[in-house]
C-alpha cells in the first residue's frame, strides 16, 4: 500500500471510524485515485483538505468502494446451469422427500437485480412441475439505499439487456421508460439489511436459521483482502445445508476452491458443500 493511500486510510479510521483498509490494496487505490481526478486533486494531501472539509466527500468514497453494481442475469454460463441442471435437480429432491420449500440467500444483493433473477427462473421450474414447492429467497446487503431500491423493483430498460422478451412481457410492468418488477415474485423475496462483514451473527436474521438450499455470494469477494475475503465465506458456509450449493462470480473461483467445497461445473462459479 502507498503511503498516500495509508494516509487517507488514517484519515477515515481517525475521522469517520471506518476501517477501508479490509478493501484489496489495488481495488482501494484505484478508487482514492478516481475520487482525486474528480475533484483535481494533484496530491495526497490536496485530497485529506477535501475529505476534511469538503462536506459528503468521505460519504462519497464509501460509496465508490461499496461497490453496488449488479445486473439481471449476471455471469450467463453460471445461471445457464442453474436453469437447467442444479434447480431442476433440487425441486426434484424435494418433491421425493415431501419437502415444501426451496430456501436461497442472495447475500449483498444490492439492488435487487439477482435476487429477482433467482426468482425468475425459480418460479418458472417450480410452475413446470405443477408441484406445491415455494421459494423462499432472502436478500441481504449493508446498504439500506440499495434495500430500498431492491424493494421498489423499479428498472431501467437499459438494464434488461440479459432478460429475454418472454420474461419482460411476463414479470415486469413497462411504465413510461421504466419497468416495474411483478408483484408475485416480490412476494418471493424478504430483503433485509445484513452485514457479511460484521464480526457477530452468522446468519441473516430473517431466515431465523439458515439452512440454505443456494446461497449467492457472487462478485464481492475480489474486492476484499484475503482475511475478509474468508469472513464472509465462513459465515456463508455456515448457513449452507449440506449439500447446499455456493454460487460465486465465475473470477472469484480460486479464491473460494480451499474451503471444503466441490465445483460442481468447470469455469461457473457454483460449488456443492461436502
Amino acid at each position: 500500500m502507498s503511503k498516500e493511500t495509508e494516509k487517507c486510510v488514517d484519515f477515515m479510521q481517525q475521522n469517520v471510524g471506518l476501517d477501508i483498509s479490509m478493501y484489496e490494496t489495488s481495488f482501494l487505490e484505484k478508487v482514492i485515485n478516481s475520487r482525486m481526478v474528480a475533484l483535481s486533486c494533484e496530491t495526497s494531501e490536496d485530497y485529506l483538505l477535501f475529505l476534511d472539509d469538503l462536506q459528503g466527500e468521505s460519504t462519497k468514497l464509501i460509496d465508490n468502494l461499496s461497490n453496488s453494481y449488479s445486473e439481471f442475469f449476471r455471469n450467463p454460463l453460471t445461471f445457464a446451469y442453474l436453469e437447467q441442471i442444479v434447480l431442476p435437480m433440487v425441486i426434484s429432491q424435494k418433491i421425493n422427500r415431501g419437502e415444501k420449500e426451496i430456501r436461497i440467500w442472495s447475500a449483498a444483493c444490492a439492488s435487487g437485480q439477482e435476487a429477482y433473477s433467482i426468482a425468475m427462473l425459480c418460479d418458472e421450474l417450480i410452475e413446470s412441475t405443477k408441484s406445491d414447492i415455494a421459494c423462499r429467497i432472502f436478500a441481504t446487503d449493508n446498504s439500506q439505499k440499495d434495500l430500498d431500491n431492491a424493494q421498489q423493483g423499479v428498472y431501467q430498460m437499459s438494464s434488461l439487456n440479459k432478460v429475454n422478451l418472454n420474461r419482460i412481457q411476463k414479470y415486469f410492468t413497462h411504465q413510461g421508460e421504466n419497468f416495474t418488477i411483478d408483484p408475485k415474485l416480490k412476494k418471493l423475496i424478504d430483503f433485509s439489511f445484513f452485514d457479511l462483514l460484521a464480526e457477530n451473527g452468522s446468519c441473516p436474521p430473517a431466515s431465523i436459521y439458515g439452512n440454505f438450499d443456494l446461497a449467492f455470494c457472487s462478485n464481492l469477494l475480489f474486492y476484499y483482502k484475503p482475511e475478509y475475503r474468508q469472513r464472509i465465506l465462513d459465515k456463508t458456509l455456515h448457513c449452507l445445508a449440506l449439500g447446499g450449493y455456493m454460487i460465486t462470480g465465475e473470477s472469484e473461483r480460486e479464491i473460494v476452491k480451499d474451503n471444503n467445497l466441490h465445483e460442481v461445473f468447470a469455469n461457473s462459479g457454483i460449488f456443492q458443500k461436502r
